[in-house]
């Protein structure tokens, strides 16, 4: 066995009995019986001596010598020496190991931080708890090894996210009915927590059937589309920017019109695919016009891989909001600490004034999100941290289930104005930032220091269609600008 590039370029000659995956720049090879580990280049940085090994993680790989185990640095020198039945991957600083039959962990330096005492256990999260068996009992201990959570193993499976909650899935062994309960280990003593359903109804704005869409306040004003033989733009776009073209959509396209979700040889007139999807929609010519915020670096480059780029015309304006949990006391940031906090500079509560929290849990969003594009905007340059997948809010109202559902008042999140106390009707608190509260009025007058400019998109090459352009001009009449204040948004700010 050897290694290949991702052109077919032989990098490592095929010299080895079997070989694992690159690991932390490192794969373990087979030898003579024995396993070792080589760099990308294929030089070994550890001869093959070992019956077994594992992969690196946190800089050590578990190895194992005499039928016992230890771990190596990626030197090769052995950091602990093999001594134990059985151990795991280090993660968050922990490694388990098997003593006696029994489970504990132990540091980096090989010290034992929890004894060996338990049936069976899984890894450390970013939260710093852990699940583990013992007996009849399966639970969560802290980096201590102290119980925080205990449930009978008989009746129950359970897992402990990065952000510390626990989800346990249990069957009534009687009635054989199935229970999620959530426990909420944020604040050290374990609380059940409620998780209620934070998905949006975009029923309610969906042209000419949704009771929530915005109308002219003259009642509807005739358009005539200048090109019959032309087809009408299909419009996509943000999900928290729907009843924005929704309004539009009603106001402009023929009663019979329908929200839609595309499909295999269906490129609807209206639909609503999220910030990313609608991008890649537009540059690949299946929407024509797309109501988003700005494009993220790489939908731009995508654009330009095509040849084309983005005719962005600007509509109206809303706040990018930062939200915790009501029962947070947090009433503000400042700019300066919201950039530290992603930059990872900042990390507990109590650094930026509020005791009793502990470590801050910032939710991120996927990128090309437009909220996530709206974040690493505001870093201003500063690097944004890397978020663990399980606190990466895939919708927009996960940011605002995570938050407030799962009753975190440790829980940082971001999201828009509208989206937040219009569209979802959420109880979390949207923080003032620099001391000036994301309303209305102060993203009109300039004041709210993150204020989004909220754009319609096309292709800067789609000019040929009457339709579209039709279109794009009526987007920068007054009707356009009513129905987006009608709908929530601002459409023009105050002069500065």
């Amino acid at each position: 066995w050897g290694f290949v590039d991702s052109t077919g370029v032989v990098v490592v000659e095929p010299l080895y009995d079997s070989v694992g995956g690159f690991f932390e720049g490192l794969a373990d090879v087979q030898s003579g019986g024995k396993w070792g580990f080589i760099d990308r280049t294929g030089t070994v940085v550890v001869e093959p001596q070992y019956e077994e090994v594992r992969h690196f993680s946190e800089g050590l790989a578990a190895v194992e010598s005499g039928g016992k185990w230890g771990f190596v640095d990626s030197t090769g020198t052995v950091v602990v020496k093999p001594q134990y039945e059985g151990v795991r991957n280090f993660s968050e600083g922990l490694a388990a190991v098997e003593a006696g039959g029994k489970w504990g962990f132990i540091d980096r330096t090989g010290t034992l931080a929890v004894e060996p005492r338990f049936d069976s256990v899984d890894r450390f999260t970013r939260a710093g708890f852990a699940v583990v068996w013992q007996d009849s009992i399966v639970g969560v201990i802290d980096r201590s090894g102290a119980w925080r959570l205990q449930l009978d193993d008989e009746t129950c499976d359970i897992a402990v996210s990065d952000d510390g909650v626990v989800t346990s899935e249990e069957d009534d062994p009687q009635t054989g009915d199935h229970t999620t309960r959530f426990y909420d280990l944020s604040q050290g003593e374990a609380k059940e927590a409620l998780i209620h359903t934070a998905n949006i109804d975009l029923t309610d704005y969906m042209p000419f059937t949704g009771k929530n869409v915005a109308v002219p306040r003259g009642g509807p004003v005739p358009f005539d589309w200048p090109s019959d033989r032309d087809p009408l733009p299909r419009l996509d776009g943000a999900t928290g920017l729907f009843p924005v073209y929704a309004a539009y959509a009603q106001a402009l396209y023929p009663q019979d019109t329908r929200f839609q979700m595309p499909a295999d040889g269906i490129s609807p007139l209206v639909t609503c695919t999220k910030t990313n999807a609608a991008y890649e929609r537009l540059i690949a010519g299946e929407a024509d016009v797309i109501f988003v915020l700005q494009p993220s670096d790489e939908e731009s480059q995508m654009a330009a891989a095509r040849g084309e780029s983005f005719d962005m015309l600007p509509i109206g304006y809303e706040a990018f909001v930062f939200i915790t949990n009501s029962r947070n006391p947090c009433g503000g940031l400042s700019l300066d600490q919201i950039r530290r906090i992603y930059a990872g500079q900042i990390t507990e509560w109590s650094e930026v004034g509020v005791d009793g929290l502990g470590s801050i849990v910032p939710y991120q969003r996927p990128k090309n999100s437009g909220s996530q594009t709206a974040l690493e905007a505001l870093m201003d340059g500063m690097p944004l941290m890397p978020a663990p997948e399980e606190i990466v809010s895939w919708d927009m109202d996960d940011i605002l289930e995570a938050v407030e559902y799962r009753n975190l008042a440790n829980a940082l999140g971001y999201t828009f104005r509208f989206f937040c106390k219009g569209m979802m009707r959420s109880e979390v608190r949207m923080l003032a930032v620099d001391g000036i509260e994301p309303t209305e009025e102060n993203i009109r007058s300039g004041r709210y220091p993150i204020t989004s400019t909220l754009y319609a998109v096309r292709l800067a090459s789609n000019t040929a269609n009457p339709n579209v352009n039709a279109l794009w001009d009526w987007l920068r009449s007054d009707t356009a600008a009513e129905l987006l204040e009608s709908s929530g948004y601002v459409a023009k700010l105050d002069a500065r």
